[in-house]
């Protein structure tokens, strides 16, 4: 008989063989602590992996406690064992587990709450700075929510503070939906501050960007579909702005006699692969091409678009269908 012991190795303190009279629920709790130590912070995720009550997993850690196998830490209110667990150097690479279910989130009484602000300075400013964020008074479940977001998705308190004002600043305050955001964060990785600004300022600029592209194409309030999700992106990652999507617009609309971000997207990625970034470098590719073909007898400019003569000549013409039929489109 031998343990396999695979990618890693628990190992328990020597004096909980002395512990005759842990039942079998202080032992899966005890287990659990000794695979992951911030599990002591969320008594209900702790008390679902051991099979019992969130009352019974709390009881269970101040089982352990009397017994001097696990310590409290007055700062953060961690448990620090008396345990420890070792890892050989190359690690099997776990799983990335998505978090989606609110009901995983840990939850407090109004007596905890309290507890939590007076014994940890950190949770007593972040709820202070997220209602001025905010602009309101959080009712206890509104706490719960915030001491969750920091203590079960790991997010600290700078980077919650910054998922509050980004949601503000799109309209939205409601703590649950700022809670299903900040697990959307969580599942794509980014939880650190400087990623969080980053991604923050690229999903504003298409918040913004989107409304005006809704008003240029006739859209209603529809969803977008991924598709166009991933043309509008692709646009700000060339840094056109809407008067140069307009262009593309204008061009879509006298080629097709209607409001295509298909059409219009082959339009924006030829000048984009072109290395056309302003209107400026638009324009005087414009001009260029109207100096050839007006350079040649008997050509004159087919296209007008604001106020600038643009020749769609063979080659542009078939590059514009090829890419339009790659994107899925026919002519």
């Amino acid at each position: 008989m031998k343990f396999q012991f695979r990618s890693e190795v628990l190992c328990l303190p020597g004096a909980v063989l002395a512990q005759s009279g842990a039942d079998a629920e202080q032992l899966r709790v005890l287990l659990w602590l000794a695979s992951d130590l911030t599990l002591a912070q969320k008594p209900t995720q702790l008390a679902k992996l051991a099979e019992c009550d969130a009352k019974s997993a709390k009881a269970a850690i101040r089982f352990w406690q009397s017994a001097g196998i696990l310590a409290a830490d007055d700062e953060d209110m961690a448990v620090v064992p008396v345990m420890a667990a070792v890892t050989e150097t190359k690690p099997v690479a776990a799983e990335k587990k998505l978090l989606r279910r609110a009901d995983e989130l840990p939850t407090y009484t109004s007596v905890e709450l309290a507890e939590l602000m007076e014994k940890r300075a950190g949770v007593r400013t972040l709820v202070d700075e997220a209602q001025r964020i905010l602009g309101k008074m959080f009712n206890p479940g509104e706490i719960n929510i915030l001491v969750g977001m920091l203590d079960y998705l790991g997010i600290c308190e700078e980077g919650i503070l910054m998922i509050l004002a980004h949601c503000k600043r799109i309209g939205k305050t409601n703590l649950r939906a700022i809670e299903k955001f900040a697990y959307i964060c969580v599942d794509k990785g980014i939880t650190e501050p400087v990623a969080l600004e980053e991604e923050f300022r690229t999903l504003e600029a298409l918040h913004s960007f989107e409304g005006q592209i809704r008003a240029l194409f006739g859209m209603k309030s529809r969803a977008l579909t991924s598709k166009e999700s991933k043309m509008l992106r692709a646009w700000v990652s060339f840094g056109y702005d809407i008067d140069i999507v307009r262009r593309a617009y204008e061009m879509t609309v006298n080629a097709t006699n209607e409001p295509s971000m298909a059409y219009a997207n082959a339009i924006l990625e030829r000048w984009n692969a072109d290395g056309l970034r302003t209107a400026a470098d638009i324009d005087r590719a414009m001009e260029e091409q109207k100096s050839k073909k007006t350079g040649k007898a008997g050509n004159t400019p087919k296209e007008t678009v604001l106020g600038n003569s643009f020749d769609t000549d063979d080659f542009f013409e078939a590059a514009l269908k090829r890419s339009f039929r790659e994107i899925g489109v026919q002519d």
